[in-house]
């Protein structure tokens, strides 16, 4: 078995990470900027029409106020609706999009194959991979519907969400959010290699999550702790950059004399602060589906022997 395809535990796996980033930097950057363009378009074009609808929503309801008031609630309550009927698809094509082309880059660089822009194999497996994100989404509404009959019985005794929101002590607020986070995180671990699932097995819908859970069997906690041990350290290479970039200004103000309070040298930045994210993104986003196709491929070597199955593949294509 040639080493590079042994078992890997956390600590190989992350290691593993910045290997494959590092052979696959340049493809992958150029991969995140073209998605990144692509969608910046399009949020402009639906950021137009949502404009328009809020704007007719609001005159809509200018027109119906009843003794000179709004009915703030229906109004918010339909701005709502409508920025995720709009919004929440592309969102949740652009993750998927972008996680797909980082996955199918790692794969080359993890087979030692030449790696090339992935737009083909992308889009040859949109279909599936956007089928996987539709049946999260469904196996994901039971969460939001159990969020919303406790918000409902809770507050069933006051007046308005407003006064309920106020009546509760800002710390229970803050320990039940993250009570039920902790619980949503870990129940949507089963979807954690979907993705993968879809892409290189040419999976639909449902089957690529019970795929994925059946990858799971036995390291479903292992692979959730790796999972969060990396969005953790992911987490602070951003952050860490961009405060980064404050004390740099901050440093840059005091050698020239000034001395700058933090309030207004956070509002002073916060325009390079928007570039500065969107940079970071760009070279931190890569690194969730390298993280992901690994976690795959680990798998499929403990149970599939995928190792075998690539030293095959190898051989084959030195033979062409």
């Amino acid at each position: 078995m040639h080493r590079d395809y042994l078992p890997m535990n956390a600590a190989a796996l992350m290691d593993r990470v910045f290997d494959l980033y590092k052979a696959t930097f340049k493809v992958q950057i150029a991969f995140s900027i073209a998605i990144g363009i692509i969608s910046i378009m399009l949020i402009m074009v639906l950021g137009v029409a949502l404009a328009f609808v809020v704007g007719a929503i609001v005159t809509s309801a200018a027109a119906t106020t009843v003794y000179g008031f709004y009915d703030y609630e229906s109004l918010i309550l339909s701005i709502v609706i409508i920025m995720l009927v709009l919004l929440l698809p592309l969102y949740l094509v652009w993750i998927f999009l972008s996680s797909s082309g980082h996955i199918i880059i790692s794969k080359q660089a993890f087979y030692r194959e030449h790696i090339a822009f992935p737009i083909e194999e992308t889009l040859s497996a949109f279909f599936r991979v956007m089928s996987a994100a539709l049946v999260q989404v469904i196996l994901s509404l039971p969460w939001l519907l159990l969020l919303g009959l406790v918000i409902f019985f809770a507050a069933s005794g006051f007046v308005d969400i407003y006064d309920f929101l106020v009546a509760i002590p800002p710390l229970t607020i803050v320990l039940a959010s993250l009570i039920f986070l902790l619980l949503y995180v870990v129940y949507s671990n089963i979807f954690a290699l979907s993705v993968p699932v879809a892409i290189f097995e040419k999976r639909l819908f449902f089957t690529t999550i019970t795929r994925s859970v059946q990858l799971l069997k036995g390291n479903f906690w292992k692979v959730l702790g790796i999972r969060l041990l990396w969005a953790f350290l992911v987490f602070l290479i951003s952050y860490s950059a961009q405060s980064l970039m404050i004390i740099i200004l901050a440093a840059i103000a005091a050698l020239a004399g000034n001395v700058i309070e933090f309030a207004e040298l956070w509002f002073a930045t916060s325009s390079l602060q928007i570039y500065v994210s969107l940079i970071v993104g760009v070279l931190v986003g890569p690194m969730e589906g390298i993280m992901t196709a690994l976690i795959y491929f680990n798998q499929k070597i403990k149970k599939d022997g995928l190792d075998i199955e690539i030293g095959l593949h190898r051989l084959s294509r030195n033979a062409l």
